[in-house]
């Protein structure tokens, strides 16, 4: 379902100048500005995750680290996802080390082992069973999950054309209500919008996703899609 709602500020400006950062007529003209805002259900979630190890040589980490993130890319594979919809990095260690205060100096403990992963989940009846997944390989540290849209640079796009639409509607409007002509546009500010981000279903971490097994249904928030334009309108 897509949900499109617009406002507006509306800023006239008829025979006066003023401090707006785009460019003004020495005319009478009104500035308005368009918003506009794009709602629609998510077709995408995406996962990320990270696998530890902790072990007495660096070695021995990044061999277990490895170990885990291949078992659980096989497991992933026999629910379809491919290693196009996998982003692996590579496997960092560090040194351990538990501080006392009653020691001068503070005690190796052994090397950490880690590697971050985000899966890009395409069919999100398949989410609940690709979290259970996870965690069935040994991997609790289930950082985050967020929703998106695979159409989300076109669902942008139609935003910021929903936001020229409404600042023309409106401005339009307001030269009526003024008994005045609307004229051509004379300048436009425009800011581009970063990309939508995938709105957060939430940080979960094992225990709360270890909750959610019995439960396969997840609450999916609507992703918002949001842009505006600052548009100067000459009054005839």
């Amino acid at each position: 379902m897509r949900i499109i709602t617009v406002s507006s500020l509306l800023v006239p400006l008829l025979f006066s100048s003023s401090v707006w950062a785009l460019a003004l007529p020495d005319k009478p003209h009104l500035v308005i500005q368009g918003q506009s805002e794009i709602k629609v259900a998510p077709d995408m979630a995406t996962i990320r995750l990270m696998v530890t190890a902790l072990k007495p040589e660096a070695l021995a980490a990044k061999e277990e680290v490895d170990t885990k993130v291949a078992a659980l890319f096989s497991q992933l594979a026999a629910l379809g996802l491919t290693k196009k919809d996998i982003d692996s990095a590579s496997v960092i260690t560090r040194p351990e080390y538990q501080y006392n205060k009653d020691q001068e100096s503070p005690t190796l403990v052994g090397y950490h082992g880690e590697r971050h992963i985000t899966l890009r989940l395409y069919d999100l009846d398949k989410l609940s069973a690709t979290l259970n997944t996870v965690l069935e390989q040994g991997i609790q540290n289930i950082q985050q999950v967020s929703y998106d849209s695979q159409q989300a640079s076109e669902l942008q796009k139609q935003a910021r054309s929903a936001a020229v639409m409404n600042a023309r509607t409106q401005a339009e409007e307001l030269a009526d209500a003024a008994q005045r002509k609307l004229g051509e546009v004379y300048s436009i500010d425009y800011q581009p919008q970063r990309l939508s981000s995938p709105r957060p279903y939430g940080l979960m971490n094992a225990k709360m996703a270890d909750s959610e097994q019995r439960d396969a249904s997840y609450v999916q928030n609507d992703i918002e899609f949001s842009d505006q334009v600052q548009m100067v309108f000459l009054l005839n």
